[in-house]
């Protein structure tokens, strides 16, 4: 009789109106990756039937790689994002779902839920690294609604070149430092 009572006071408390069910997951979609005023590049993450815009200023690599999967352009060797897809494939598993999880001290951070046959397993991720993966997995995609409030109302500028005008030179560009006479190797 006591364990049955013990067992539902818990059953209670977690009911109770103060109490709080966690965080609350809101999806997106990402909306546009571009270069802003100072040629850095953005993704800018859309609430999903909603209004709210979460711009997140990433690395041209990501930038070229979120890019790239959008428009369905298979580079001819594996990048980073590619080479994380085939072993998550090769190893059976899956991504539940990346998540946008707080921003402290002007950086974003997320997790992504990877799915293994022993169950999920929650990676810390920078936002572009699970951004990346996420699409080439077709995994959804949330921002925590904590970070959306703590983010504030987001007006985001004109961007100086959209993807459209950057981004379709990436078959041609050349590393830095390198000439189109420089042998290119791959380790």
């Amino acid at each position: 009789m006591i364990h049955r009572m013990s067992f539902l006071a818990l059953l209670l408390v977690g009911c109770s109106p103060g109490r709080s069910a966690g965080p609350i997951d809101i999806p997106v979609r990402v909306g546009v990756v571009a270069l802003d005023s100072h040629n850095v590049p953005v993704v800018v993450l859309e609430e999903e039937g909603g209004p709210r815009l979460l711009p997140i200023w990433i690395g041209m690599d990501a930038a070229h790689s979120i890019s790239a999967e959008i428009e369905n352009e298979k580079p001819p060797r594996p990048n980073t994002h590619d080479l994380a897809k085939r072993m998550i494939d090769g190893l059976d598993g899956g991504v539940a779902r990346v998540v946008v999880t707080e921003l402290r001290s002007g950086t974003y951070y997320a997790v992504m839920d990877l799915q293994t046959s022993g169950g999920t397993v929650e990676i810390d991720a920078r936002p572009s690294d699970a951004i990346a993966i996420a699409l080439r997995l077709n995994a959804p995609i949330f921002v925590r609604d904590s970070v959306f409030a703590e983010a504030g109302e987001v007006v985001i500028p004109e961007f100086e070149k959209r993807e459209e005008e950057y981004l379709p030179e990436r078959h041609h560009r050349q590393p830095i430092g390198t000439s189109p006479a420089t042998p290119q190797r791959s380790l």
